[in-house]
């Protein structure tokens, strides 16, 4: 998982790991968590797609590391289309997210 902030002249791509994924948004573990409220795009990969979904995303809080914790953010996904919304679903159920909710 990738993740870039939404604004002019940012280029600087971040990586990190979701552990933890639904409809409404994600918390990302990475070394360098952006600010509360910043604008992020995150790019997801999934077995089950040939392209990466591409998520605009609102950065609501961060959590610093602690002890063998890594730091990381919750980001909240904002106006997603349906295409969108399908292929997230689609992910969530590759993974085995339907299952463990269900």
């Amino acid at each position: 998982m990738h993740w870039v902030r939404d604004e002019p002249g940012a280029v600087l791509e971040q990586e990190g790991c979701t552990s933890d994924l639904g409809l409404g948004g994600a918390f990302v573990e990475t070394d360098r968590p952006p600010p509360v409220g910043a604008w992020i795009q995150l790019k997801l990969t999934s077995p089950t797609a040939w392209d990466p979904l591409v998520l605009r995303c609102h950065v609501r809080w961060v959590d610093e590391a602690r002890g063998d914790r890594r730091a990381g953010f919750g980001a909240k996904f904002e106006s997603l289309g349906r295409a969108q919304a399908t292929a997230l679903y689609e992910l969530l159920q590759a993974v085995g997210f339907a299952e463990r909710t269900a």
